[in-house]
């Protein structure tokens, strides 16, 4: 398993992120969770779960952990990594692995 967690610097809308996070978890094999406040959502399980993760309220100065397992998990969590670091609202402030 692999984990990742996330700080969101800027003041953003969490949608199109959300539905690009559904979109590469979809590529994948390995299960692929986005964990907020307690709460944790199936990323594999589209389109529901962008609605879900939408109602995690991440917003501006709020941490958040994707946790990755299976066989391509070190390729999806890359590919997760190097799409929220691409949008500049983000900043991870670990890895573990």
């Amino acid at each position: 398993m692999l984990e990742k967690n996330f700080y969101v610097s800027i003041e953003t809308g969490f949608a199109r992120y959300a539905a690009r996070l559904v979109s590469i978890a979809g590529n994948f094999s390995s299960s692929i969770n986005i964990l907020y406040k307690g709460q944790s959502v199936d990323l594999k399980k589209a389109p529901e779960c962008i609605m879900q993760v939408m109602n995690l309220g991440i917003n501006k100065h709020s941490s958040f952990t994707v946790k990755v397992d299976g066989t391509d998990e070190a390729q999806a969590i890359d590919e997760i990594i190097d799409h929220l670091m691409s949008l500049n609202t983000m900043h991870a402030i670990v890895n573990k692995r």
